[in-house]
């Protein structure tokens, strides 16, 4: 679901509300309105129906023409001797001056004079009535239509003003930098709700600071504490292996502790990087360029090259490039690289497509189809490498977090598809 800022939202919903409430009484009011215009003419007609009968029984039945200025009447006999209520209804008459039909209002009744039934029908032209009823309605609808502007940019003016306190603190709650000596710096406002939210915006932003310097602290000591004694240790070791009076099942016992001694200062120092990054202590950016980057990474892999007889292709566009941090797009493509290398098979490829947006590295494997549930799982080998500790693929999904990239995986028919994708 896109994300919809809060200003609009609010506008949008009061112009809503607003908008079905005017619709609701601008029916209300027009039918009410037509509804009185419609009784004041039936009214008319019944005033006329009174008059034309008193006038038809005095005269003897019959009207006289100079009596009346109605026009628009006529009196018949009817076969039928049961009087019948009023009835009044819509009608059109063609106009022969206009050569038009018009709108008329028609009462239909009957008159009782000796012993006989007569049809009376009255009708009043309703152009007039219509045409002021058309009229109070555009011009309500006119203020109507003005009331709903000022309404909404009104709103929208004092909600912007009201919200602007908040939208200070987003910005510089965005610009706030967790490494950084100096905390936050939040405007004072008059709202009680946004100085409490200003307040635990600060305590919360003071003990992440804290948190991050303590924790920034323990990685180096750690760091130094613990490749210190590796590094004595792996220089003891060495020292010792080239004694001459050692045996060879004493030779073989210090070399598998040379190795494992190897193994675990990379552990060390990789367990360190994945903690910088999610630290982010990497934050300087530069244009990097992928093309040479990616040749001077294949030069580490000719020895495997050679040893598996693999095939290496590449398609590179020249100008490629990505803004980050140099050190992190190193690890990236190396880890994604080494991973095409050390998984592979015997006679298998590797091949690399490298443009500006994206970079997909396939190689060949005997091995099955990674689970995506343990994809980017830290410590999570497939295969029996044993150099690997299960720490690439997780180190390679952490730098991706942490420039907004994204990475995908697939396997179709034995060959393995990472794709990095650095631009939408």
């Amino acid at each position: 679901m896109k994300p919809v800022k809060l200003l609009t939202l609010t506008s949008r919903n009061y112009l809503i509300i607003y908008l079905v409430l005017t619709f609701f009484f601008f029916a209300v009011l027009y039918f009410s309105i037509r509804r009185e215009v419609y009784e004041s003419t039936d009214e008319v007609l019944y005033n006329k129906k009174k008059h034309i009968t008193e006038q038809f029984k005095r005269n003897g039945g019959r009207i006289s023409e100079d009596v009346f200025a109605y026009d628009h009447f006529s009196i018949r006999p009817v076969a039928d001797r049961a009087p019948r209520s009023d009835r009044y209804s819509d009608t059109l008459i063609f106009e022969p001056v206009d050569r038009e039909w018009d709108e008329y209002r028609k009462l239909a009744s009957t008159i009782e004079w000796e012993g006989r039934v007569y049809r009376l029908e009255i009708v009043n032209a309703r152009l007039e009535t219509h045409e002021i009823v058309d009229s109070i309605i555009q011009s309500l609808a006119v203020i109507f239509i003005l009331m709903v502007a000022v309404f909404y940019l009104t709103t929208r003016y004092f909600s912007k003003k009201l919200w602007q306190p908040f939208y200070s603190t987003l910005r510089k709650l965005n610009d706030f930098e967790v490494d950084t000596m100096q905390g936050i710096d939040l405007d004072v406002s008059r709202i009680e709700e946004f100085t409490a939210l200003n307040k635990s915006i600060l305590e919360l932003t003071e003990r992440t600071r804290n948190s991050f310097i303590n924790q920034k602290q323990f990685i180096e000591n750690a760091s130094h504490e613990m490749q210190t004694p590796l590094a004595i240790t792996l220089s003891k070791l060495e020292l010792l292996i080239e004694d001459p009076h050692l045996t060879e099942p004493q030779s073989e016992i210090i070399q598998a502790l040379i190795n494992s001694t190897q193994r675990l200062a990379k552990l060390n120092k990789t367990l360190l990087l994945l903690s910088k990054i999610e630290n982010q202590q990497f934050m300087e950016k530069e244009e990097v360029r992928l093309k040479p980057l990616f040749e001077e990474i294949l030069t580490y892999f000719e020895e495997q090259k050679e040893n598996l007889q693999l095939s290496v292709t590449m398609g590179m566009q020249q100008d490629a490039a990505v803004v980050a941090n140099p050190v992190l797009v190193d690890l990236l493509f190396t880890n994604l690289i080494k991973n095409a290398f050390s998984h592979n098979r015997l006679h298998g490829s590797v091949h690399l497509i490298v443009n500006d947006k994206k970079c997909t590295i396939s190689n060949t494997s005997t091995g099955d189809a990674i689970p995506e549930g343990k994809l980017f799982q830290r410590f999570y080998k497939q295969s029996v490498y044993k150099d690997s500790w299960g720490l690439g693929l997780a180190l390679v999904k952490k730098i991706c977090t942490l420039n907004q990239w994204t990475i995908s995986y697939k396997e179709h028919d034995g060959i393995h598809y990472f794709t990095v994708q650095y631009k939408v």
